[in-house]
Formats: C-alpha cells, sequence, structure tokens
C-alpha cells in the first residue's frame, strides 16, 4: 500500500500536472481559484474553489483550518490558541469552529 503523503494529486494548470502531498504545504482560497503554496518555494494558481480541492485531496494528510486554507499535517509546527504555525515560520489564522477539534 502507498502511504497517503506520496500519493499523487492531478490538478489541471493549462496542461494535467501531478504533484505530491509531501510536496504542499497548505492550499489558500481565493474565490474561485486556489493557490497552491509548495514545499520548494513555488505557488501556482489552480481554477477550483478551496472546496473542490479539499474534495480531491486525502483528508487524513490535510485539514481545513478556516473558509481559506487546507494545510498539510505534515508542516505543522505547532498550534496555539489562535494561530496554526507551519514549519517555515508562516503564521495562519484558525477559526473559532476548528481550534475546538485542533487543540484536542
Amino acid at each position: 500500500m502507498i502511504p497517503q503523503h506520496i500519493l499523487p494529486i492531478q490538478f489541471k494548470l493549462g496542461k494535467r500536472a501531478t504533484f505530491f502531498a509531501n510536496e504542499i504545504i497548505f492550499f489558500e482560497g481565493e474565490i474561485n481559484y486556489t493557490r497552491i503554496h509548495f514545499a520548494f518555494g513555488k505557488t501556482k494558481v489552480i481554477a477550483k474553489t478551496l472546496s473542490k480541492v479539499e474534495g480531491r485531496v486525502n483528508t487524513d494528510s490535510f485539514l481545513r483550518i478556516n473558509r481559506k486554507y487546507l494545510v498539510n499535517q505534515k508542516f505543522i509546527r505547532e498550534v496555539d490558541k489562535y494561530d496554526l504555525i507551519l514549519l517555515d515560520g508562516r503564521i495562519l489564522p484558525i477559526s473559532r469552529r476548528k481550534r475546538f477539534c485542533l487543540t484536542k
């Protein structure tokens, strides 16, 4: 069985592109588009809503922390009361509803 963090995720970026979950830090929703933030520092924009992206990725690897962000659990350093801190130092806000689930 293939580990969940290396399963391919395919998106259309002009042509079909394949990425692996362990390459993606988080997805950032922007109305009808989603920005993919990669571990190697690049970002790509796809023409899909964050909800549609969430339906295509493994929910064991990614957490929806608010209506704007879907984060890869492998890149989370810590969770404090209001924010999630990533391994690269970025700080993302957590919604009140999701905060309860994350602090358990």
